[in-house]
């Protein structure tokens, strides 16, 4: 089982749940900067281009990152990355799944990536990104108010939470600080506590 990751992406939130799980794997690095994830081997396994993937060997490969958490998830059900099934608990996680994918991420996306929206050469770009900027500091915002308790999903850590790091360390290009933050920043206080999460950052060298 190989992870296919690039240093404080997206990819941040699958590795760090596998280290959660505790089954073996082995990484392979992708420089985003080198658009590496755009060469022809990669692209065999993604043809979108993007990290993370999950190759289960070469006829099985996972993408998606909320695919890829759940699927770490029941690798090992004794660590209990999701709450248990018909708890609010349970709804929270996979709410923080779908919210982080479908809207922050996809925000983030237009704030930095407008030629995924409107044409490269498009006059309108520019105005597409900053737009994407207003709505991101928007959603940081709303994400620090929302983390008033232990973990993401209440009191017990989840899947959701390595999901959030990654996006904690691109506050800086939001022009946001850990002052802007500070529930946020708390909740990123005790995630550096976990071993896990030390042994994926120090892996991608990542420092928070």
């Amino acid at each position: 089982m190989i992870l296919y990751y690039s240093p404080g992406a997206c990819s941040l939130g699958p590795h760090i749940a596998l280290e959660e799980a505790g089954v073996s794997f082995e990484t392979a690095r992708i420089d985003l900067t080198k658009s590496e994830q755009m060469s022809e081997d990669y692209r065999a396994l993604n043809p979108r281009g993007r990290v993370p993937i999950l190759v289960m060997n070469e006829d099985q490969v996972i993408t998606e990152v909320p695919a890829l958490l759940t699927f770490i998830a029941g690798l090992n059900p004794e660590a209990q990355l999701v709450p248990p099934v018909g708890t609010l608990a349970h709804a929270r996680c996979f709410e923080w799944l779908g919210f982080l994918s479908s809207t922050v991420h996809v925000a983030y996306a237009q704030f930095r990536r407008p030629e995924r929206f409107v044409p490269a050469d498009s006059p309108h770009a520019e105005p597409v990104s900053d737009h994407g900027k207003d709505i991101c500091i928007a959603l940081w915002k709303e994400i620090d108010e929302r983390l008033g308790g232990r973990w993401a999903a209440g009191d017990s850590y989840s899947i959701a939470d390595p999901y959030l790091l990654p996006f904690y360390t691109w506050k800086w290009r939001l022009d946001l600080d850990a002052a802007d933050l500070p529930h946020w920043t708390a909740w990123v206080e005790r995630m550096k506590e976990r071993p896990a999460v030390q042994r994926a950052l120090a892996t991608e060298g990542v420092i928070l």
